[in-house]
């Protein structure tokens, strides 16, 4: 598969944009004041088990960007507003 800096391509499955699972991140993050990456990524593999480190990196990445979430080591936070 050809790589794309697209948020969502034809090419790609919905399931691994970087959009969707920023979406199941957020999802996560609304009960808990904090979750580790390493229970995001394990959250993230339950739900769709042909996801990889770097979707989940390239959601974080994403969500960060547009202010959604924040990290303080090894921890990633919900910016409320």
């Amino acid at each position: 598969m050809k790589k794309s800096n697209i948020l969502i391509t034809s090419e790609q499955s919905l399931r691994l944009s970087s959009v969707y699972i920023g979406y199941l991140i957020l999802d996560l993050l609304k009960k808990p004041d904090r979750v580790s990456i390493f229970d995001i990524y394990t959250f993230l593999r339950e739900k769709n088990n042909c996801l990889n480190y770097s979707n989940t990196i390239y959601a974080l990445i994403f969500l960060y960007m547009n202010n959604l979430v924040d990290f303080d080591e090894p921890y990633v936070y919900r910016i409320t507003k």
